[in-house]
């Protein structure tokens, strides 16, 4: 009987493992949300032998954007190199605090933030990759990509 009973647990767990949430939405590049749109935007500036990014997350449309992130992380900002070898992570070597957390975006506000890379920056051709991480109903993950040289 209790092995009965245990195989059927594990079956029941496996099972559930191996549903998809057909509710979540796709990880695109993508700010669309029916009427609403919001824009990501990303600006390498090269400051002598480090290259700072100026990001900007702007609410186009006329309606309030609750984001909901779970962690203290706001944003990921990857770099690569011409042969797509990542050369830096924002998130490596740091830790985010582990708590639900929300902000509203009001409608035609901007949310601004920035990040410095300024270890074995070396002159070449670049592609940033922004993602930012908070989740709104209806709206698909915003990524956005930049290339950019450093001299």
């Amino acid at each position: 009987m209790k092995k009965g009973l245990v195989l059927l647990l594990v079956l029941l767990v496996l099972t559930a493992c191996g549903q998809q949430k057909k509710d979540e939405p796709n990880k695109e590049v993508s700010g669309q949300m029916g009427e609403k749109t919001v824009v990501l935007t990303v600006d390498p500036v090269q400051k002598g032998s480090s290259v700072q990014f100026n990001m900007s997350l702007k609410n186009e449309s006329d309606r309030d954007i609750e984001f909901t992130f779970n962690t203290s992380q706001k944003f990921e900002l990857s770099v690569y190199d011409e042969n797509g070898n990542e050369k830096y992570r924002y998130s490596k070597d740091r830790m985010f605090t582990q708590a639900i957390q929300s902000f509203v975006l009001k409608a035609n506000e901007t949310y601004d933030f920035q990040d410095t890379w300024s270890n074995g920056v070396e002159p070449g051709t670049y592609e940033a990759v922004v993602t930012f991480k908070g989740k709104a109903e209806g709206l698909k993950q915003i990524t956005e990509k930049k290339t950019f040289q450093v001299k």
